[in-house]
């Protein structure tokens, strides 16, 4: 296995301000209010698919019509007028319906919870009580109609976007993560399987390739696995873990 030193340095040189220049996460760093900066989080994180640039630009395309208070844009239905209707694809794979859906979906949570935070912070702890043993991106997840085709629906899914969504709301003391749920421990959160993260978790053999040496596909089991691997390099905060392997598989591209 690779010098836990090695992870740590790597980890220390990517989680910078200057990592927010061209990721996903640079947009909820606009707001203020918390319940802004999570709907603007769980938009751009679950659009984190493909080309960096596409990615950018989608999400800049939504929030350029949402205006200063993406909440009222969405509690007051905008999505509706916004979005063509029908199978249409907006980005890749995700149709103008499916973005409605899930917009709309996000309305009831609204209206239930409060904020984003709360509603999910409410389904945790019911979770809990009953003795639930579903991982948090799982429980969100399920949160959501099978027609909305952002949100993985199988306990199989690595949950990638909403992993690393989780990571932007509960990792504190960075300067990419903003911390704001503080109900849920970082050290219960898991690795975003990121292509570039399982291209450098194999080349260091922290997870084993799959046949003829290829990378493995990515998979809630891996997910559990890797970021078991990240505990003992990262105790108490597995997913600091990301920066290290994300950030040096985006840099041998550049």
């Amino acid at each position: 296995m690779i010098d836990s030193s090695v992870l740590l340095r790597l980890a220390e040189k990517y989680e910078t301000a200057d990592f927010l220049s061209a990721d996903p996460a640079q947009f909820m760093h606009r707001y203020d209010r918390q319940s802004e900066q999570e709907i603007v989080a769980f938009l751009a994180a679950n659009l984190a698919f493909g080309r960096r640039s596409q990615i950018l630009s989608h999400v800049e395309q939504i929030l350029s019509v949402m205006g200063k208070s993406p909440e009222e844009w969405i509690l007051d239905e905008k999505y509706e007028s916004f979005f063509d209707k029908g199978k249409k694809s907006f980005y890749r794979m995700y149709t103008h319906d499916s973005m409605k859906i899930f917009f709309a979906t996000q309305r009831k949570f609204l209206l239930s919870g409060g904020s984003l935070g709360e509603f999910f912070k409410a389904q945790w702890e019911k979770k809990l009580e009953s003795g639930g043993k579903k991982f948090l991106c799982q429980l969100i997840a399920e949160n959501f109609p099978s027609e909305c085709n952002l949100i993985p629906h199988t306990d199989s899914s690595a949950s990638k976007r909403l992993n690393m969504f989780l990571r932007w709301m509960v990792r504190d003391n960075s300067p990419v993560d903003m911390g704001l749920w503080t109900w849920f421990l970082k050290k219960d959160l898991l690795m975003p399987l990121d292509t570039h993260v399982m291209q450098e978790a194999t080349k260091f053999a922290l997870i084993e390739p799959g046949a003829g040496g290829k990378v493995r596909g990515a998979s809630m089991k891996l997910c559990v696995e890797l970021t078991e691997k990240m505990s003992k390099v990262f105790p108490g905060d597995p997913v600091k873990g990301d920066y290290a392997l994300f950030g040096l598989g985006v840099d041998g591209q550049r």
